[in-house]
């Protein structure tokens, strides 16, 4: 894999080590890191430092966001303003990946017999409207996330609390109902982030959002922009850039014109055949990062268009007929690696035997397979794909490659990103279609659930009621113990079912690609895909 101008962390590294959360206690989970901070926060800025300062910071999304109530959305764009404003009780770290306190005071400590699980909350902290952080707030929070009919985006993320405690005002207890072997992990993940009690009674987040973040949230233009401002009471410090803005373009080329012109700031997500045009623009840099992020075909072996993808031996025949090495080669010219497995190097359960289940690429098996079956090769499949960038040129390379293995008539419906989040998980309406996964806590299981479980999941892909019992059973299997090897096991055994059964292919594993002014400095993407303004400082 290719690596372009890869940041080295080096500014942010040396800050990293005055973090403000050393205090955070220890217990029998992972170390704690550093807390990522701005720039010298509050002291006094250099003149080109208080320039910029005074300078609204824009960034350009190339996609839009969807709403800005972070139990309620799980799109790579609202999480980019989400994070801004709200916070989880732990954050995993952007270099170390080591997870650190962030609202929690401490680690989780376990009774002894691992059933019920306490958490010291950080004091002294209120959210944008005031209202105070405390273990209610976080309560609150996770009752919502239970609530079948508030329909959170991660119901899973407290499917292992059989009851919710407040012990006293900063300390929340949980009741286990099985020994939850990824609790630190859904604890760290933005759909976990705590929301104001007083504010999700009183108005809609999605339009009026409030958290206890560094950033608070200004207005919105539906479709348009969302404008942030710093929260000076934050807990851990005002942030050094004042202003922000998130303007959506989606025509990539008028947002790299944007970096060009000095009115876009930072691009959190630009496309390899832009990095040329990047070289010629002063005072803007492009980085690549490691990132835990999957691209993947979805087969629906059930709820289809047509009846045919029911049959394995098609299904098998469609995933050989998908060049993962050229597409990685020629489209993304080197900057991403080939995905064997759903479980990629980067995440939790990965070991080298799982990429042994692959269907490879092999145009004379799909051809045999077809020729086989008279008229498998001119069955109409609907191929739904979202209208972004990187998900056209998907459709479009691999619509010709299946083409090569024999299948004539792939048919292609475009629709536009926010009505693909909706569409894709709907009953008979597609029989392929790409998706992605940037998985943030970086966890197979948090990666099995959301996507493939039958009744947690997403439900883009779908399988047979009695195969999908036996894939969930394997999903609850890998969380519902702390042994290492077990979890393994069960993660091996669920990825093997996906990719053999050809329900998925795995096509490739991102790597971040994104460009920012060199007046800044701390912006980068971690392998979860997100970035935080709170991290960015002044080059002079």
């Amino acid at each position: 894999m290719k690596t372009w101008k890869t940041l080295l962390c080096l500014a942010l590294a040396a800050v990293l080590s005055v973090g403000l959360l050393a205090g955070c206690g220890t217990t029998t989970t992972p170390p704690v890191a550093a807390t990522p901070t701005p720039a010298d926060p509050g002291a006094p800025a250099a003149p080109e430092a208080n320039a910029l300062a005074d300078k609204m910071f824009n960034v350009a999304l190339t996609a839009p966001f969807t709403g800005f109530d972070p139990l309620r959305t799980n799109d790579s764009a609202s999480t980019y303003v989400n994070v801004q404003m709200y916070e989880t009780l732990y954050r995993i770290h952007p270099v170390t990946g080591e997870y650190f306190c962030l609202l929690a005071e401490e680690f989780p400590v376990y009774s002894a017999d691992g059933s019920r699980v306490s958490i010291k909350l950080r004091e002294g902290i209120t959210f944008h409207d005031g209202t105070p952080f405390n273990a209610e707030a976080v309560k609150y929070t996770m009752d919502l996330i239970q609530d079948p009919e508030f329909a959170s985006r991660r119901a899973s993320i407290a499917s292992s609390f059989a009851t919710i405690e407040v012990e006293d005002e900063y300390t929340i207890a949980f009741d286990l109902s099985y020994e939850d072997g990824v609790l630190l992990a859904k604890l760290a993940h933005t759909n976990s982030a705590i929301v104001s009690p007083t504010a999700q009674t009183n108005q809609d987040l999605m339009i009026d959002p409030v958290g206890t973040g560094p950033y608070k949230f200004v207005s919105s233009v539906s479709g348009s922009n969302v404008v942030l401002t710093r929260y000076d009471e934050y807990w851990g410090g005002p942030a050094a850039v004042k202003d922000v803005t998130m303007t959506i373009i989606t025509e990539e080329s008028t947002a790299i014109a944007r970096m060009e012109t000095g009115e876009a700031d930072f691009m959190p997500v630009i496309s390899v055949e832009q990095l040329p045009r990047l070289d010629s623009i002063p005072n803007v840099v492009g980085e690549s990062s490691e990132a835990a992020q999957i691209y993947y075909m979805c087969m629906r072996a059930d709820s289809y268009v047509n009846p045919i993808m029911a049959n394995k031996d098609f299904r098998t025949a469609l995933a050989m007929g998908i060049d993962k090495a050229g597409y990685v080669e020629f489209i993304m010219e080197g900057y991403s690696d080939v995905a064997p497995a759903v479980l990629g190097p980067k995440i939790f359960g990965y070991t080298p035997a799982v990429d042994t289940a692959e269907i490879g690429y092999d145009v004379a098996a799909a051809k045999a397979i077809l020729d086989a079956n008279p008229g498998w090769a001119d069955e109409e499949i609907k191929l739904l794909v979202p209208s972004t960038p990187a998900y056209l040129k998907m459709g479009e390379y691999f619509q010709s490659t299946l083409g090569k293995a024999g299948f004539t008539n792939i048919q292609i419906e475009q629709l536009d990103w926010t009505a693909w989040l909706t569409e894709s998980s709907l009953d008979n309406r597609f029989d392929i279609t790409f998706a992605a996964w940037s998985n943030v806590t970086r966890d197979g299981t948090e990666l099995m659930e959301p996507n493939f479980h039958s009744t947690t999941g997403q439900r883009r892909i779908r399988i047979e009621p009695d195969q999908w019992a036996i894939l969930d059973e394997f999903i609850f299997n890998s969380k519902t113990t702390s042994d290492i090897a077990i979890r393994s096991e069960n993660l091996a055994a669920a990825n093997n079912f996906l990719v053999e059964n050809a329900y998925v292919q795995p096509i490739y594993n991102n790597t971040n690609l994104y460009c920012y002014n060199t007046a800044y400095t701390g912006l980068t993407r971690d392998a979860g895909g997100t970035f935080y303004m709170y991290d960015v400082g002044f080059a002079n």
